[in-house]
């Protein structure tokens, strides 16, 4: 149960920084360089999405995405503040700027977004996060993903992109239309999907209508999920849906389920 706290805690860290808007950004670990930009810019799309580097050391790496080009200027400033501020909390919140989590010698983080799809209806980014603390057991990982309505600026979330009923009764009683993949993103031949809900509803024994609730609140905030939910992300590549459960630390720290 300790793993599981840890896990979601760190999702729950980049998580917090999607909920608003930030207001006016703190002072950067280090600054931002052209060097550090990586663009994703395609000759299709009306707008571009470049990877900034936030902070980076020995032990720790923290990117973040900032999009340009975007019509809508008022969504674009809010977005990326959003994502901003994502990397700051997680090199303030994680990298030990807490008494309750003080910075060891050798403690390491990183961060790092990937563009899952790009178009002018939608943007999808994944947010891989990493963290070792000195002493603990393990290192925890954790995704999470964005999704933005590229028309109207507001967050997607998986009730938008699937039916969270037939998406439940597809994963709680069939072995086809989804393939579960681990964190590498290959096919996992040893997890199964029921390990995978006995995880997620380790307090109770799992059902389709938790787990159909469940889904229908991914991507939401914490406060959206009911007592016997389970918290977890959805992201769209390549016009696929995909979402993300989280898993004990023997399984990965989290799986991908790719529907079909």
């Amino acid at each position: 149960m300790k793993k599981r706290v840890t896990v979601c805690m760190l999702a729950a860290l980049v998580l917090a920084a999607g909920c608003g808007n930030s207001g006016q950004p703190s002072e950067p670990v280090s600054e931002s360089s052209t060097e550090n930009v990586q663009e994703t810019e395609t000759e299709e799309q009306p707008y571009q999405v470049e990877m900034v580097n936030y902070a980076k050391s020995d032990l720790v790496d923290i990117n973040y995405p900032q999009i340009t080009g975007w019509s809508n200027e008022e969504k674009q400033q809010e977005w990326n503040e959003i994502f901003e501020d994502a990397a700051i909390q997680m090199a303030g919140g994680m990298t030990g700027d807490t008494e309750e989590s003080p910075l060891g010698e050798n403690d390491s983080v990183s961060m790092t977004f990937t563009v899952e799809e790009q178009s002018d209806e939608l943007l999808s980014l994944t947010c891989h996060a990493y963290y070792a603390y000195e002493g603990a057991a393990y290192p925890s990982a954790a995704l999470t993903s964005y999704n933005i309505n590229m028309q109207t600026g507001e967050k997607v979330t998986f009730a938008d992109m699937a039916d969270p009923g037939q998406t439940a009764a597809l994963l709680f009683d069939g072995t086809k239309g989804y393939t579960l993949l681990d964190a590498e993103g290959s096919p996992s031949s040893e997890i199964t999907m029921r390990d995978v809900l006995e995880y997620n509803f380790i307090w109770m024994e799992p059902t389709q209508e938790a787990l159909a609730a469940s889904l229908s609140h991914f991507d939401g905030s914490v406060e959206d999920y009911g007592e016997n939910e389970t918290m977890g992300y959805s992201y769209r590549r390549d016009g696929t849906v995909c979402l993300i459960f989280y898993v004990n630390h023997a399984m990965g720290d989290y799986v991908i389920v790719e529907l079909e």
